[in-house]
């Protein structure tokens, strides 16, 4: 589906054909009832239009209406992201337009083809505060209490329910975020919503987009895929060595090299062999810390339970090492993830963690 979606003329009418015959042999029926589909309405029914696909015509309406429903949905989420955008910049607050908000207008054709579910947004961290000071005038209140100084994220909701988060680091771990500073130098202009803006470079928002599915709970929705694809499609002069040298500083290289090789294996990205030959390589050279956060991020994944980790290791040392790492993670990870600041605390999360795993284990059983 995301072959006939992302390629044109005939390998997209022959993934489309592979997909329906699938579809049909699982006796789905209509089109609307498939979970994959969800979030890529507006996508499946542009491939329809441009490549002639078929389909049944209770489904061809439903596409056609979800399409015009999230049509004028554009309308609205522009109209309010053009007004906070236009809202900060007149305040002199920097801003980076992250994710869907910045990739439906700089990688998709048209921005109604990249459901954004929220407005995300990289600003300053000491401009936080006085963002969300700023932002109730235009019809936004707080999800929860004020920002605290120091505050990395805060999340917003406008009275029509779009949500509105604002991100002061890109990864919301922060041992994935040395490279910060850089990431900003390297913002580059665009026109986000009719009002003139900043989105990461290329090279970084490809990074972000893979790092980021890696870590989420929501990476099934596939919205990263296409997202990702059509980085590497439209930015061919894409700087592959920069790519892989802020991976190695932020500690990206595991998580690249999963998302990146499945793009080029399953979808035919033009992912150059040079560059993944080398990623494999940098990911082969990892530390136990960055191998701990990256079962760290298949863990978060809805089917990465405990005894999957295990049964998809390799031998007994890959089996060994998950073990280790869900009982006696090393210091320096648990400092990161549960971001403690005394090493003295470092004990008493050694004895809770199998207690908090037991605990979870009897709460869904």
């Amino acid at each position: 589906m995301l072959r006939a979606c992302l390629h044109a003329g005939e390998p997209a009418r022959r993934a489309w054909g592979e997909w329906r015959t699938l579809m049909n042999d699982g006796a789905n029926g209509s089109i609307g009832q498939n979970e994959s589909v969800k979030n890529l309405r507006p996508l499946v029914f542009n491939a329809l239009r441009c490549h002639g696909l078929e389909l049944d015509k209770e489904s061809q309406t439903f596409l056609r209406s979800a399409y015009l429903r999230e049509e004028l949905r554009s309308k609205i989420f522009r109209r309010i992201c053009g007004s906070v955008l236009l809202l900060l910049a007149n305040e002199g607050i920097p801003t980076i337009v992250l994710k869907g908000t910045a990739l439906a207008e700089s990688v998709y054709k048209n921005p109604v083809l990249r459901h954004s579910h929220d407005i995300e947004i990289l600003i300053p961290e000491q401009d936080i505060s006085r963002a969300a000071v700023l932002l109730p005038s235009l019809g936004f209140r707080a999800v929860k209490q004020r920002p605290e100084p120091g505050t990395s994220h805060f999340s917003l909701v406008h009275e029509s329910r779009l949500p509105l988060e604002l991100h002061s680091r890109l990864f919301q771990i922060p041992y994935h975020n040395t490279s910060s500073t850089e990431i900003w130098s390297r913002g580059r202009s665009c026109n986000i919503a009719g009002v003139p803006a900043h989105i990461l470079a290329s090279s970084d928002n490809l990074l972000h987009v893979c790092g980021k599915a890696f870590y989420s709970r929501s990476h099934q929705s596939l919205c990263w895929v296409a997202d990702a694809w059509l980085i590497i499609d439209r930015h061919r002069d894409l700087n592959w060595d920069l790519l892989l040298d802020c991976a190695r500083q932020n500690h990206l290289v595991l998580p690249l090299s999963v998302t990146l090789s499945y793009l080029a294996d399953e979808l035919n990205a033009a992912v150059p062999s040079t560059f993944l030959n080398h990623l494999f390589a940098a990911a082969s050279k990892t530390s136990a810390t960055e191998r701990e956060f990256a079962l760290f991020g298949a863990r978060s994944a809805p089917d990465g339970g405990f005894k999957k980790l295990i049964g998809k290791a390799t031998g007994w040392r890959g089996r060994a090492f998950v073990v280790q790492w869900m009982l006696l993670p090393s210091p320096s990870y648990l400092r990161w993830v549960e971001q403690i600041q005394h090493s003295w605390l470092l004990p008493f999360r050694y004895v809770s963690r199998p207690l908090r795993y037991i605990a979870r284990r009897f709460r869904r059983s």
